[in-house]
């Protein structure tokens, strides 16, 4: 019986070629997508799934308030002692302290090499399911300068053999044993490294570190194993007030209350704000990117219906001489259900065929490494496969009712009867393909919208024509060389200024940085952003000076206990103007920043236009830069940039040479927006074919249920513009239907997405003008191939059996 019914369909499907291989392309493209959203979904969820102890796992973070203000920030580091106290309690097995140490660079055949890596405690690989390959995992991390580095840095560093118990050289002359081998950290692990360090050899550099003392300086990261059965929030109220009790004065000065948090580890990714040690996810983009997905999968289907409704009159003897012969109701809709089913079966392998030609530049657009192998898991082949049925269903369940329940006597007389209830439902159906439709073209203009105004708006400073080099890469105790190499790139004849600092626009400086106005209270404290600078700065970036004075080497005071401000800053310290500012005093509990304003200077935007412009205190100290900024003449920067590495190696031999132009690297913080307009042009593009598909298919049912009354249109006189225009006028209607649901639901979430930037464009009509043109126009195409046809049809062929 089943041979049979396969047999049955294969040839129906044969039968009508045309309808069957637009129902295979919709079909193909909604279940393409789908698999290309769940590669993505997979890969977001899966993140640090796979630790042993993943229920008992948690980042500890630090929420600080300003003492007037109930509004929280979050960081995930702590002070030094917090993982020491939180080891005292019995409700933890373990605690790790973790540190970046990237900035020690690896010296190799002459070379300086940076690589991700952290300083990390012992229970680094008891608390992480971190396999070693080589090694003792509980003892690799115990001594001082001993290293765990991953095979691919064994081959890279020691392509000779086994690493192990051989040495590296860092930072110029420290010497680490390798004391074990990891395998490579998984790609979907919040914690990226090629190179774990001994947290025991981070006090031996840095002699100030303690585990009693620093609650201020937050700058080391704790992670947490919990013992089985630990009430988590319990334990939180238990250890909040930590800060407070230990060093609760010391923050009031400051006029900060913290209070210590613990993140979840299986949540962290997804739904953490800050994550300094790796990538980090967007629980709501996952949800938005999840929406598409679901969507497109429902318009293939919605497609499927109509199209197979109006094969309907093809079909409807084949079904009435069925029933004429035995057949019940129940194994017509069996049948056409089979063949939905082998359709749908046949969409799934064309879907994996484009997904295979597609997948590269998909990895590409979100630069990921997806390959369909993670569809291989049985969890995953199980769920695809009740897709395939729960589409096959949905596609072919209605089909199947409509002709399994038509009269056979009709169906034979040719006495076709179209139900009211049956013509809305088809047509509702169009209508919310084109309300996804729409939504998605609209959603597209938005983004693109906003991602150009951000990049159109002024930023206060210039952007183009700076070339950035990056010397972090250089650790020597000789400053005085990097005043001679800046002084040889002022010689060049193609640079007009040079600037050495610790940030640049696009490249934050110390953050978070508390200070308080002189002469008023440490409670009314505010964070600011704290930059070291050289006296070429403001010119380097063309910041406008608009209250006293910028820093002056013939202004030797200024240069000692000076301090230059932007105009937000002025205004968080309570100061009516930048001149009220001029003399006045920072005072700050570390030290940075603090002194006297000496300058101010326009706003500019030193992060992207997603945030609001924050203050920002300048500081002449060139000893704790590691940016150069050169602002060069030449249209084309090939030869300066040649020249400029020739001049690098004799100052800095053996230190790689890294550069980048400002504007590339300030158009980086759009990254994210970029790729999101991206996915929204590639989904929204395969849902308007989709609809066009299904529109077709609505028309091409409609031509045929008209064929008679068209006919009769010709014979009274009616012309072909007469009948395009009258079978085109209901489509465009529910065109115009769908722009009217859609854009009201559009605009209230558009603009929820732009209020997450600080600058943001306003929402303009004439973007949802564009849609409605855009969406019409291809309707009016769509549907004038087969209106068209019609019009030119002969009206005997139309009337011949009347």
């Amino acid at each position: 019986m089943l041979q049979n019914y396969i047999k049955i369909a294969i040839r129906s499907l044969l039968k009508f070629k045309g309808y069957t291989a637009i129902n295979l392309l919709g079909l193909a493209l909604g279940l393409t997508a789908g698999i290309l959203i769940l590669l993505y979904v997979l890969d977001e969820v899966s993140y640090d799934k796979f630790h042993a102890n993943l229920d008992r796992l948690y980042r500890v973070e630090t929420s600080f308030a300003t003492t007037e203000s109930v509004n929280k920030k979050s960081y995930d580091a702590n002070g030094w002692p917090i993982g020491a106290k939180l080891r005292d309690y019995p409700e933890v097995e373990s605690v790790v302290y973790a540190k970046d140490a990237s900035g020690l660079l690896i010296l190799h055949d002459n070379q300086q090499i940076r690589q991700k890596m952290y300083f990390a405690s012992p229970e680094f690989f008891h608390i992480f399911s971190f396999p070693l390959v080589k090694g003792d995992p509980q003892r690799a991390l115990e001594a001082p300068y001993t290293i765990v580095i991953s095979e691919t840095m064994e081959r890279k560093y020691f392509p000779g053999g086994d690493a192990l118990n051989k040495t590296l050289t860092l930072a110029d002359s420290l010497t680490f044993a390798v004391t074990g081998i990891m395998k490579d950290l998984p790609g979907n692990s919040h914690l990226q490294a090629d190179m774990i360090l001994s947290f025991a050899t981070y006090p031996l550099l840095n002699s100030q570190f303690s585990y009693e003392e620093g609650w201020g300086n937050i700058n080391v990261r704790n992670y947490l194993l919990l013992k089985p059965g630990v009430d988590i929030e319990a334990f939180q109220q238990k250890t909040a007030g930590m800060y407070q009790e230990h060093a609760g004065e010391e923050f009031k000065h400051w006029g900060i209350t913290a209070s210590v948090l613990f993140q979840p580890l299986r949540t962290l990714y997804l739904t953490s704000h800050s994550n300094g040690m790796g990538p980090l996810g967007s629980l709501d983009r996952l949800y938005l990117v999840s929406g598409i997905a679901v969507f497109v999968i429902l318009l293939a289907c919605i497609n499927f219906i109509n199209l197979t409704t109006a094969r309907s009159v093809y079909r409807a003897k084949e079904a009435g001489l069925r029933k004429v012969v035995g057949s019940t109701r129940y194994t017509l809709i069996f049948q056409f259900l089979s063949e939905s089913l082998l359709l749908t079966c046949c969409a799934l392998l064309v879907a994996l065929m484009l997904t295979t030609a597609i997948l590269p530049a998909f990895n590409l657009l979100l630069d990921k490494q997806y390959t369909l192998t993670a569809l291989t898991s049985p969890a995953v082949l199980f769920s695809i496969a009740l897709l395939v049925v729960v589409v096959a269903v949905l596609s072919g369940y209605y089909p199947a009712l409509v002709l399994s329940g038509l009269r056979p006597a009709d169906v034979l007389k040719g006495k076709m009867q179209y139900s009211v209830r049956g013509v809305q439902l088809r047509r509702s159906l169009v209508v919310f393909q084109f309300v996804i439709s729409v939504a998605l073209v609209l959603g597209t203009l938005i983004v693109m919208n906003q991602l150009r105004y951000m990049q159109e708006q002024s930023l206060g400073f210039t952007t183009e024509e700076v070339l950035v080099i990056d010397a972090s890469v250089v650790r020597t105790a000789n400053r005085d060389v990097f005043q001679t190499f800046g002084d040889k790139l002022r010689a060049q004849a193609a640079v007009s200024q040079v600037s050495f600092a610790n940030a640049l626009p696009g490249r934050r400086g110390w953050a978070g940085q508390v200070a308080w106005a002189a002469e008023g209270r440490s409670e009314d404290a505010v964070t600011v952003e704290y930059i070291a600078v050289d006296e070429h700065y403001a010119d380097a970036l063309e910041l406008q000076v608009i209250a006293g004075h910028y820093f002056d080497l013939k202004r030797t005071a200024a240069l000692k206990d000076g301090l230059v401000l932007n105009e937000r800053a002025v205004a968080m310290f309570g100061w009516a103007s930048p001149a009220d500012a001029l003399g006045k005093r920072i005072a700050s509990p570390s030290g940075y920043p603090a002194g006297e304003v000496v300058g101010v200077v326009r706003d500019y935007h030193q992060a992207g236009l997603q945030q609001a412009i924050g203050p920002i205190v300048m500081d002449y100290n060139p000893q704790a830069s590691d940016l150069y900024a050169v602002r060069f003449q030449s249209k084309d920067a090939s030869p300066l940039t040649a020249s400029i590495h020739t001049l690098w190696n004799e100052h800095f031999p053996g230190h790689a040479f890294h550069y980048s132009f400002l504007h590339e690297s300030f158009e980086r913080q759009y990254e994210s927006e970029q790729r999101l307009a991206q996915v929204f042009g590639l989904f929204s593009g395969v849902t308007v074919l989709i609809a066009v598909t299904g529109l077709l298919g609505l028309v091409s049912f409609m031509v045929v249920s008209r064929t008679k009354e068209i006919g009769v249109r010709k014979v009274l006189g009616a012309g072909v513009w007469n009948i395009t225009r009258l079978l085109s006028r209901e489509f465009l209607g529910l065109v115009l239907l769908a722009n009217v649901i859609a854009i009201p639901v559009v605009w209230f979430l558009g603009l929820r997405w732009l209020e997450s930037f600080a600058t943001r464009v306003p929402l303009h009509p004439g973007i949802f003008v564009l849609t409605l043109v855009i969406v019409a126009g291809i309707t009016v195409v769509t549907i004038s191939f087969q209106t068209i046809r019609a019009a030119l049809s002969n009206p005997v062929d139309a009337l011949r059996h009347e």
